[in-house]
């Protein structure tokens, strides 16, 4: 017996302010606190994800 998978359909966001919001936070440059992060993470991510 074949199970039955429902569709999987996008989500809607209705309200506009959070659509913008989403938008600005997707747009924005990173800081130089997030830069930082990012290279300090860098080595680790390399060293697990190394074959």
């Amino acid at each position: 017996m074949a199970a039955k998978i429902k569709p999987i359909e996008p989500t809607v966001i209705k309200d506009k302010k959070i659509v913008r919001e989403v938008i600005a936070q997707v747009r924005r440059k990173p800081t130089a606190e997030d830069v930082k992060w990012a290279k300090s993470r860098r080595k680790m991510f390399n060293e697990l994800t190394a074959k």
